[in-house]
């Protein structure tokens, strides 16, 4: 587990989260619900995606990283696919109130932790390419509707000459 401190909106009360992975069959009941519950309130009563299931099958081969709060609310979450080449993050959330407080791009260092020199990539909401440039990763590609929502692919190389150096696996085809 890690543990950082990330200001809130008001950019002085600085709050502790406490980020942690694990693989899905190593989740607790409560671990695995929390994720569930956060991306639910996120991508289904938030944002309103409701043409795919947020449960959608593929939970069972990722690793799982959460960020809690002090009071151990599940207040951010990604999914890993640590078996694709390359690694593939997804379903990236962090709880409404903390989105542009500096949540997301502490589970995002969390996730970087986790995918380790190898390459990656996501399927970003088009709004967000700005901040995952800023995070090191790049775009490929055009933009393309994902669950009525603009997305954009985007990659993140492995450092050269490391484990999982750049491929040619990393466009969207």
């Amino acid at each position: 587990m890690k543990v950082r401190r990330v200001a809130t909106h008001d950019g002085e009360t600085p709050m502790t989260i406490t980020f942690a992975h694990a693989r899905f069959q190593d989740l607790s009941l409560l671990e695995l619900h929390d994720i569930l519950w956060l991306r639910n309130e996120v991508f289904v009563v938030g944002q309103k995606i409701t043409v795919e299931p947020e449960v959608d099958g593929q939970d069972p081969a990722c690793v799982h990283v959460w960020g809690r709060d002090a009071d151990g609310k599940c207040v951010a979450t990604a999914r890993v696919f640590l078996d694709c080449d390359p690694v593939k993050v997804g379903r990236v959330a962090v709880a409404t109130g903390l989105q542009r407080s500096g949540v997301g791009s502490e589970l995002m260092a969390a996730v970087h932790t986790v995918i380790g020199a190898r390459d990656a990539a996501l399927s970003a909401q088009a709004y967000l390419e700005t901040w995952y440039r800023r995070l090191g990763w790049t775009s490929v590609g055009e933009r393309y509707d994902e669950a009525e929502i603009p997305h954009i692919w985007m990659v993140r190389l492995a450092p050269a000459g490391g484990p999982g150096a750049p491929s040619s696996k990393l466009n969207n085809s």
